[in-house]
C-alpha cells in the first residue's frame, strides 16, 4: 500500500388566506409549516403578513417561517427592520433566536442557546447530495455519480465525469460540484471538472499545479482550497487555492505536516485539515488554515490516529468520521467543539469505514460507502445528534470507497436521471 493511501490495495393541512389584492393558496407541509423561500418570496410573505397583524395572528405564522436559515445580512438588513417585526415582542424573540444561531455558527460562545426545528432546512430547500467517483471491487475507479433524492429517500446515477477518479476532492461551491484530482487507474490527476446541474454537464476547468489523490478541498469566503494528498512517492503537504471567477489556482502556505488521505472542511474563519498519513504513520494531529494571516496553526488533536476519514460540520462543530488507523478500518467518530476547543466520541458507525466520504444535509451527517476492512460498501447511514445515533439509511448502486461527497444546493428535478442503478453486490469484494 502507498504511504497514506486511503482504501488498502490488498482488501479488496390548505387554507385560503388573502394576499394584498388576490387570492392565494398558502402551501403547508405535513408539520404544519410554510413552504417559504426567502428572497423570491418575501414581496407576498409581507403582504400576508399585514394580514395576520391585523387579525392578531402575526406570532403564530411567523413561528412557521424558519428565520435561523435565512442569509444574515437578509435577516439583518430586510426582515429586523420591518416595523411589524419589530413591533411584536414575540417576533422579536424569533429574531433574537436566529441572531443566535449565526452567532452560534460563526464559533461565538451563546449562553443557553438550543437548537430547534426552525434551524433544520426544509426538504425542498436542502439541497441534493452527491457521491461522485471512487472505486469499487473491480479495482478501475469510476467516472460515475449517483444522487440522493431526500423526498423520495432514493439514489439515482447522474451524468458521469469526464474522468475516472478514485480518493477525489470534491465540493460544492454556488450550486456546482467540483472534483478534483484524484487517481484515474493509470496515473494521478490534477486537473478538475465541474458539474453544473443546470447544463447537466461537467466542463473541464483549469488543473492544479500538483498531481495528486487523498486531497480535501474546502471553500471559505469564495475560494476552494485543495489541501495536501499523496502520490506513490511522497505525501504533500501542499495547499493551493483556486479562484472562481478568473478560473486559476495559486499557492498559499503549506501545512505543517504532509497530510495525504486527509479529511477537511471550513469551519467559522478556518480552513481545518484533520488526520491522513504523513508517510509514516496515520496521524492524530489537527491544523487550521487563517486565510488572513496566510498561515497554519496547530489545534487539540483527535483521540484517535486516522486517514482517509470523513469530515463534516454540524451545528457549529466538526464531525470527523471512522478512516483508517495503520492497520484496520474505524468505527470510531469524533467532534471537535471550537468554541471550547474540546473534541468528544461521539455514538459510533454500525459498520467501520475507511475511505469513507461524509457530508451534512437535513441536520444529519451522512456517511457513504467505504471499506470495512473486507469489501467496498455500499449501505448509507446517518448520524442524528439529538439522538446520539447512527442508523442505516439505504445504499447507493455501486460499493464504493475514496468517492467524494458533497451536498449542492440545486433542486433534486434539475439533475438529468440516467437511470436507477441496480446494485452491484458482485463488485464490493
Amino acid at each position: 500500500m502507498a504511504p497514506g493511501d486511503v482504501v488498502p490495495e490488498k482488501q479488496p393541512k390548505s387554507k385560503e388566506k388573502r394576499i394584498g389584492n388576490r387570492a392565494s393558496k398558502a402551501e403547508y407541509e405535513p408539520d404544519g409549516s410554510f413552504i417559504f423561500e426567502a428572497r423570491e418570496a418575501w414581496k407576498d410573505f409581507h403582504n400576508s403578513l399585514r394580514h395576520f397583524y391585523e387579525v392578531g395572528e402575526l406570532c403564530d405564522v411567523t413561528l412557521k417561517v424558519r428565520l435561523p436559515l435565512l442569509p444574515v445580512e437578509f435577516l439583518t438588513g430586510t426582515v429586523a427592520k420591518d416595523e411589524m417585526i419589530k413591533g411584536s415582542l414575540s417576533c422579536r424573540d424569533l429574531m433574537d433566536e436566529a441572531r443566535n444561531y449565526h452567532l452560534h455558527l460563526s464559533n461565538k460562545v451563546v449562553q443557553d442557546f438550543e437548537y430547534s426545528a426552525r434551524t433544520i432546512p426544509r426538504k425542498q430547500t436542502a439541497g441534493v447530495l452527491f457521491c461522485v467517483g471512487g472505486r469499487g471491487g473491480s479495482g478501475d475507479p469510476f467516472r460515475s455519480i449517483e444522487c440522493y433524492s431526500i423526498t423520495k429517500n432514493s439514489w439515482f446515477f447522474g451524468p458521469e465525469m469526464n474522468s475516472r477518479r478514485r480518493h477525489v476532492g470534491v465540493i460544492s461551491v454556488g450550486g456546482k460540484i467540483y472534483a478534483v484530482g484524484g487517481h484515474d487507474g493509470n496515473e494521478h490527476l490534477g486537473n478538475m471538472e465541474m458539474f453544473d446541474p443546470l447544463t447537466n454537464k461537467w466542463m473541464m476547468k483549469a488543473s492544479m499545479n500538483t498531481k495528486r489523490r487523498g486531497i480535501a478541498l474546502a471553500a471559505l469566503g469564495g475560494p476552494i482550497y485543495a489541501i495536501g494528498g499523496l502520490d506513490d512517492n511522497s505525501c504533500f503537504n501542499d495547499v493551493e487555492r483556486y479562484d472562481i471567477e478568473s478560473d486559476s489556482w495559486s499557492a498559499v502556505a503549506p501545512m505543517n505536516t504532509p497530510r495525504g488521505g486527509v479529511g477537511s472542511v471550513a469551519l467559522g474563519n478556518f480552513v481545518y485539515a484533520v488526520g491522513g498519513n504523513d508517510g509514516v504513520a496515520s496521524l492524530s494531529s489537527v491544523e487550521r488554515f487563517n486565510p488572513h494571516l496566510n498561515k497554519w496553526m496547530e489545534v487539540r488533536e483527535m483521540g484517535q490516529r486516522r486517514a482517509g476519514n470523513g469530515v463534516s460540520k454540524l451545528n457549529g462543530c466538526l464531525y470527523v468520521v471512522g478512516g483508517f488507523d495503520d492497520n484496520s478500518p474505524l468505527s470510531s467518530v469524533e467532534r471537535f467543539d471550537p468554541r471550547m476547543h474540546h473534541w468528544e466520541y461521539v455514538s459510533e458507525l454500525t459498520t467501520p469505514r475507511g475511505g469513507v466520504g461524509v457530508a451534512t444535509i437535513m441536520g444529519r451527517v451522512f456517511a457513504v460507502g467505504g471499506h470495512n476492512g473486507n469489501i467496498y460498501l455500499n449501505t448509507v447511514e446517518a448520524f442524528e445528534p439529538r439522538m446520539n445515533r447512527w442508523e442505516l439509511v439505504g445504499s447507493v448502486s455501486h460499493c464504493r470507497a475514496g468517492a467524494g461527497v458533497a451536498v449542492c444546493s440545486c433542486h433534486i428535478s434539475q439533475i438529468r436521471d440516467v437511470g436507477q442503478g441496480s446494485s452491484n453486490v458482485a463488485n464490493c469484494m
